[in-house]
């Protein structure tokens, strides 16, 4: 029988604990989801809760529980498509899991990245997730990092297939379409400030990456057709790169965007410079840039899994907050699939190349 109560008065647990007919402690333990209660039990003083609109003190139940439940998210630049789609799903997966997330921007700076480590080890975050530019410090609670990998191997990391990921772009140029003259405009290869023991990024894998993939492919790698940008990946260091490029004596007939920011730079040279794409040039990206398939011609690129990469990356965190044993590969692989657009020459704007399983 429904308890009778002031319906201005917001509810408490000894409410709850009466609509469902049970002890206040009893409540209590169903509510934190006990094993010293029954399924059926949980289940009544849930649904109790749920007729009442009962909302639990999640304050008093961190200080019980000696948590915060709240995760600290470290990025390097919150605009960015990738980091944006990654974010969201990771927020996504922590929230329904009972946390609260705390984003912080370090703007590609080690130093901010320091700051902002320390600004959430006073708020007692109770993990992070970290897209590290080179500054991260521990603050003594779990982490997974994502995107760029740890500076220790025995930490856990999500990332992209990097090195399987050129590999497709590069092998699709050279035993497609013929090219064998191959360039790589990318992201810098290095992180931060020299950190002492700071593992390499995606940039350094893309690039290394790419090297290989040219040998495997028998091609010549002129040192002048790697170009690689500052700190800040932008359009403009990537225009600035390709009209280097086009300047030599043998300018290259592909060029590999390391990252899709820098795709739109590199178009907007081989434009000034006349340059027809894929006629004179053809162009590859390792993100698919939002606008792929909205250019003359459309884009060839990797598909983007930034969200699968963002929930992945918030579910291994979790399972470390649970004490669960951390996977044997600390560095967990995200597939890479390859979409050929006409930048590349191919006809069929929907073909679809999949990453090896």
């Amino acid at each position: 029988m429904a308890v009778r109560r002031d319906p201005t008065r917001r509810p408490t647990l000894v409410d709850v604990a009466a609509e469902a007919g049970v002890s206040l402690a009893t409540a209590s333990r169903a509510l934190g989801d006990s094993t010293l209660v029954t399924e059926q039990t949980r289940r009544r003083v849930h649904d109790a809760a749920a007729r009442l609109s009962f909302e639990p003190n999640r304050l008093a139940r961190s200080l019980r529980r000696g948590a915060t439940m709240a995760v600290g998210l470290v990025v390097p630049d919150i605009a960015a498509a990738f980091y944006a789609a990654a974010l969201r799903a990771a927020q996504g997966v922590l929230q329904e899991a009972g946390y609260h997330v705390l984003v912080v921007n370090t703007e590609r700076a080690a130093v901010r990245e320091r700051e902002a480590l320390g600004t959430l080890r006073a708020h007692r975050v109770d993990g992070l997730l970290v897209a590290t530019s080179g500054g991260y410090e521990d603050i003594g609670v779990p982490v997974v990092f994502f995107d760029n990998l740890p500076p220790d191997p025995g930490q856990c990391a999500v990332a992209m297939d990097n090195e399987r990921g050129v590999a497709l772009l590069v092998e699709h140029l050279a035993a497609v379409h013929g090219h064998r003259r191959i360039a790589y405009v990318g992201p810098p290869a290095a992180l931060g400030e020299g950190t002492p023991g700071l593992a390499h990024g995606a940039g350094h894998e893309r690039l290394e990456a790419f090297r290989a993939a040219v040998g495997r492919a028998g091609l010549v790698l002129p040192p002048e057709y790697v170009a690689t940008t500052g700190v800040e990946p932008s359009e403009t260091a990537a225009r600035a790169r390709t009209d280097a490029l086009l300047a030599l004596a043998q300018p290259p007939t592909a060029i590999v965007a390391g990252v899709d920011r820098l795709t739109a730079g590199i178009l907007r040279s081989l434009r000034a410079h006349g340059r027809r794409v894929p006629g004179d040039v053809a162009v590859v990206s390792f993100d698919e840039p939002v606008y792929a398939d909205l250019l003359d011609p459309p884009i060839t690129a990797l598909e983007r899994h930034d969200g699968e990469l963002g929930r992945r990356a918030a579910e291994l965190l979790l399972g470390l907050l649970r004490g669960d044993e951390p996977p044997e590969a600390r560095v967990v692989r995200v597939r890479a699939d390859l979409r050929a657009r006409a930048s590349c020459g191919c006809g069929d704007a929907a073909g679809r190349t999949p990453a090896d399983s």
